[in-house]
């Protein structure tokens, strides 16, 4: 039997839609009174409107569109504080970009008001004892990975280097390190915190550990991060490699992934692995494999009956650093794209049929322009242990059956033609599973 740990579509989570009583509240000032107020303060240089911001880029298509009205960069707490005080005493509509990587307009980048973006605020300082390091709210994965390379450190971080440690850790932050340290959030000791009437404060198990919790897997609306104090940990190269087979062998493929998710729960907490389900108009349908270790071995054995099944190339990886693994810089801004997720419990049965079902849906539309693809990992057992043994998280995910897996419906194109078959597209997909 199946049970729906997650099942949302997160282009439902806009938080514009938050619904306020208006009769009893001020009236929002209009952009102008906004601009006016954020350019009366201390950020010469650091404010940009909408009109004069060509060098500005975004992830998502969608977001890059998206008329904001100004942009201002702070470079410290303080600075975020009254930017915050500036705008609540205004009634200005705003919103807080860290990496930006996220898929629909006012998630990152305010519609018609003020976006603070936090990324000059992404410095990484170690400890002196090299167990902890302070970083910035605005750093993106790759920069904490550099930052901490030339220590022989690593910590829980995101496998694309252009993804922001804000909303990778407060989402909960999963890794290919995960099965030996836990999600990123397991990882955070204390978050600076601006609260929304402005005031700084410091939240840990000792200090506001209710905030401290509810940050721990419950959301970004309960202030704005600006640093986090998380653990780190001695780590040298890791290996990463793929392999590309066709449609006649998914099955296949499926059943050996489900095996090594299952070895991944505790027998093995270094390895890594996801397989891409994907459709494109030229080749049709191909399942991939991205397979990770967390030690500098080349060609792991424990793969080795997932790769001896017939594919379409050869294996290509590597061992490589995880700092230069993240640095490559991908495009911006030249994709829309939408996620879905759901999650179950260890089943091939259940691996398959989100597969069939995806492709059941792309067979019976036209598709041109969309590139669909089902990204599956696990959550290992280890991980949700890892998170007990630190005093749990808001996640509410337990291990009680082994591992999770999760489907991750990815869905880019470039038109906004095809924005509502986009949508109807990954709506249907979690309503037929």
């Amino acid at each position: 039997m199946m049970k729906l740990t997650h099942l949302y579509l997160l282009g439902q989570l806009i938080a514009s839609t938050i619904a306020i009583n208006d009769s009893k509240l001020p009236a929002q000032h209009d952009g102008v009174n906004c601009a006016q107020a954020v350019s009366t303060s201390e950020f010469p240089g650091r404010l940009h409107y909408k009109d004069d911001d060509s060098s500005f880029t975004i992830w998502d298509q969608k977001q890059l569109e998206t008329i904001y009205l100004c942009r201002v960069e702070p470079e410290s707490t303080i600075e975020v504080s009254r930017i915050l005080q500036i705008l609540v005493e205004n009634w200005c509509r705003f919103a807080v970009k860290c990496g930006g990587h996220s898929r629909f307009s006012d998630d990152s980048v305010s519609i018609g008001g003020v976006t603070i973006d936090l990324g000059l605020i992404n410095n990484t300082v170690v400890s002196n004892d090299r167990k902890t390091a302070r970083v910035g709210g605005g750093s993106l994965s790759r920069q904490v990975f550099a930052a901490l390379d030339p220590y022989g450190l690593a910590y829980v971080g995101g496998r694309v280097g252009q993804v922001g440690i804000g909303g990778f850790t407060l989402g909960g932050g999963s890794s290919v390190l995960a099965s030996q340290h836990g999600w990123a959030l397991d990882n955070v000791l204390e978050y600076e915190v601006v609260l929304p009437n402005a005031t700084i404060v410091t939240a840990s198990e000792a200090t506001h550990a209710d905030l401290s919790y509810a940050l721990r897997g419950g959301g970004n609306n309960f202030g704005i991060v600006t640093s986090f104090n998380i653990s780190v940990f001695p780590q040298g190269p890791v290996y990463t490699g793929s392999r590309t087979f066709g449609d006649n062998q998914t099955g296949l493929v499926v059943e050996e992934a489900e095996k090594i998710f299952a070895i991944q729960d505790y027998e093995d907490t270094a390895i890594g692995l996801e397989y891409r389900y994907t459709y494109t108009q030229q080749n049709g349908w191909s399942i991939s494999t991205t397979q990770r270790y967390a030690e500098p071995v080349l060609s792991p054995s424990v793969f080795n009956s997932l790769n001896s099944i017939p594919a379409l190339g050869n294996l290509t990886g590597g061992i490589n650093s995880l700092a230069n693994s993240t640095a490559v810089e991908g495009p911006l801004g030249v994709t829309r794209n939408v996620f879905a997720t759901l999650t179950h419990y260890p089943s091939t049965e259940l691996g398959k049929k989100a597969l069939g079902t995806l492709k059941k849906l792309v067979e019976r539309r036209n598709l041109t322009g969309l590139n669909p693809q089902l990204i599956t990992y696990s959550i290992p057992a280890a991980v949700m242990e890892l998170s007990k043994g630190r005093g749990g998280n808001a996640l509410g995910l337990d291990s009680e059956v082994g591992h999770l897996v999760i489907n991750l419906f990815s869905l880019s194109w470039n038109n906004s033609s095809m924005d509502n078959a986009a949508y109807s597209l990954a709506e249907d997909f979690i309503a037929d599973f």
